[in-house]
């Protein structure tokens, strides 16, 4: 006859100990895997390269020679040019497409930028600086495109940028835009810009213009 085992009251509360260690390992949660969150973008979109900008045309003819001055010429003032005949335009103080591009979420809009043509490359910088001059002048105003030649060519010479018949998106809405932008060094040195009315659903095609981007 096999003599019984006489446990000690230690190894029994060891087992005991044990016992609940497992049983609690068991009801515990499984963590959840941890996710790197995805780097969000800065909603910078670049339009495509604009067709073969305007430049500003020199005169090709002679100079009609000069007549005497008459009795009558002599005492009629030259005309004056009235501010009047344009739209008005707001100068802006501060300038903020450099700030924008400079944020680490503006990484593929500037490495876009690096791939573009000088002249192309101010454009994009005036079209960032014409969105962020937008919104601050007018809080509701949101836009997330701006096409500056919507309706005009550009007029491109040197560093100095002017949109003539430009449009910018916003709300799922369109509306005219017109700006003067000198750019210096890679950055906004000078702008200045005049909202203009809603462009009429009708003729967004006619301007090749849309509601929502082709990736949406």
């Amino acid at each position: 006859m096999t003599p019984a085992v006489k446990l000690e009251p230690s190894w029994l509360a060891s087992l005991a100990l044990h016992a609940l260690l497992l049983a609690a390992m068991l009801l515990l949660p499984r963590p959840h895997p941890f996710k790197v969150p995805a780097e969000v973008a800065v909603p910078i979109e670049l339009v495509p390269p604009a067709p073969e900008p305007a430049k500003v045309p020199s005169p090709s003819q002679p100079e009609a020679p000069v007549a005497p001055p008459s009795d009558e010429a002599a005492t009629s003032p030259e005309p004056e040019v009235s501010a009047s005949q344009g739209p008005a335009m707001i100068k802006a103080r501060s300038f903020y497409a450099a700030k924008v591009l400079a944020d680490p979420r503006s990484r593929g809009g500037r490495q876009a930028l690096a791939t573009f043509a000088p002249d192309e490359r101010a454009v994009q910088i005036c079209n960032i600086e014409a969105m962020e001059q937008i919104h601050r002048w007018k809080a509701e105003l949101r836009p997330d495109l701006v096409t500056p030649y919507a309706t005009r060519d550009l007029k491109i010479e040197g560093g100095s940028i002017r949109a003539e018949g430009g449009a910018f998106r916003a709300g799922r809405r369109w509306y005219g835009v017109t700006f003067n932008c000198e750019v210096a060094g890679g950055a906004v040195a000078a702008f200045e810009f005049s909202v203009g009315e809603e462009i009429p659903e009708a003729m967004w095609a006619e301007y090749n213009l849309a509601a929502d981007d082709p990736a949406d």
